[in-house]
């Protein structure tokens, strides 16, 4: 497959030339005991007490139903397992490409007046190694797309998460596993399609040396 949007080469941190800090602030919040203040337990609420509940309550009936729609808004596509899983031999990544939703609706402006392409969500789940720091980026992702490869649709990242899932964009590598799924736009679709990983070649900063490109292939089934 012939590589469309290609990425340059990364920069690279050594994790051990990192230092990194944490401060936790406490504040303390005094407390009033007056026993002035303090109304019976079994007095019956005033007005505007009495108000504040009931608000409280419908504002909880708001937050059920908005819960359920979100819930009922899924896409229309259909979930088929992958499974596939890979490690960087030379960052020590485990990349996993778990599954894949196909067949989405989409606004996608290439999806405009053509019958013969599909919108698909990967979603992927990273481990990176501890030997770098840098990121682990969606558009290392491509699938065969008429004999091209095409990568993440960025422009599709509101439909990702109007439908429930968590867009995947950049997992630094300091913050560790990370999983989401990625939209992926292919122009001619086919039962099964063919998917790489792709990092591409590295630069080591402050350090006169590359990592090589590292690159594995997965297939995700038929619908």
């Amino acid at each position: 497959m012939n590589r469309t949007g290609r990425h340059s080469a990364r920069i690279l941190t050594q994790t051990s030339a990192l230092a990194f800090a944490a401060v936790l602030a406490l504040s303390a919040c005094g407390t009033d005991d007056s026993a002035a203040e303090r109304a019976p337990e079994d007095a019956a609420p005033t007005q505007a007490q009495g108000e504040a509940l009931e608000a409280e309550a419908t504002a909880d009936k708001t937050t059920e139903t908005d819960a359920a729609e979100g819930t009922s808004k899924k896409p229309e596509g259909t979930e088929v397992k992958v499974g596939a899983e890979f490690t960087d031999k030379e960052t020590g990544d485990v990349i996993t490409v778990v599954s894949a939703v196909r067949n989405n609706p989409t606004e996608y402006y290439e999806a405009a007046d053509n019958p013969d392409g599909e919108m698909v969500y990967i979603e992927v789940k990273v481990e990176p190694g501890d030997s770098y720091g840098g990121t682990i980026s969606s558009s290392d992702f491509y699938l065969d797309s008429a004999g091209e490869e095409a990568n993440y649709a960025s422009s599709a990242r509101a439909e990702i998460e109007d439908a429930g899932y968590e867009y995947f964009d950049l997992a630094p590598r300091r913050d560790g596993e990370h999983t989401g799924y990625i939209p992926i736009y292919v122009s001619e679709t086919a039962d099964e399609l063919k998917g790489t990983y792709s990092r591409p070649e590295a630069k080591v900063l402050g350090e006169d040396r590359k990592v090589p490109e590292f690159t594995s292939e997965f297939e995700i089934p038929a619908s």
